[in-house]
């Protein structure tokens, strides 16, 4: 009896140790794959670290620029004399309002955050910071989406047309105040993000 059972034991043994080992084996491979999909998940979010830090470098430089034309062009705005030059000559709008060459000299990228959003990946990042990163990202491309058609308007030949010259300065300035505002908020979203990011960071 002795001698049927020991065989009988030793393969329940041998069958569970292979099992075990089986086991042990998908746990590891699993493992291991988490691990590198978590490295490549923190890259991705290093490159959008990155283009967040320079977005908001950009927007610490134009914001200040912005906000002058607006108070420049308030006051121009109530300037009848001004207002019957630019008539005359647009040009004299530019010398007045820019203290650059132009209303923007590049916009803030979302090259990164594209690309994590069409990525698997990111199902690896914090909730908290996909939360985040979606109100900055959808913050800025609805602050500077209007910049384009705001440049066309004041390039059109008909900008500074007798009977509407007043009125589209004023329309221009109304805008280029909203996008201002916008603005704003928008630093306010990078601080938020800026400290985040750094919390994350390993």
């Amino acid at each position: 009896m002795k001698g049927v059972e020991n065989p009988i034991v030793k393969n329940i043994i041998q069958l569970a140790m292979i099992v075990f080992s089986v086991v042990l084996g998908i746990f590891l491979s699993e493992r291991i794959e988490e691990r590198k999909n978590e490295k490549e998940a923190a890259l991705l979010l290093s490159k959008i670290t990155l283009e967040v830090a320079e977005n908001q470098r950009i927007l610490e430089e134009w914001v200040p620029v912005h906000r002058e034309v607006v108070k420049r062009l308030d006051s121009l705005y109530q300037d009848d004399a001004f207002i019957s030059a630019f008539v005359a000559d647009k040009s004299v709008l530019f010398k007045a309002i820019f203290t650059r060459s132009s209303l923007m000299g590049r916009t803030p990228a979302h090259d990164a955050w594209d690309i994590a959003k069409a990525h698997p990946l990111i199902v690896h990042f914090d909730y908290n910071d996909l939360l985040l990163l979606s109100k900055v990202y959808n913050q800025q491309i609805m602050t500077y989406s209007a910049i384009p058609e705001l440049v066309d308007h004041l390039l059109s030949a008909d900008f500074n047309a007798q009977d509407r010259a007043k009125e589209n300065l004023g329309e221009f300035r109304n805008r280029l105040r909203e996008t201002v505002s916008r603005e704003m908020q928008l630093m306010e979203y990078f601080a938020e993000a800026e400290s985040l990011l750094q919390t994350d960071s390993p």
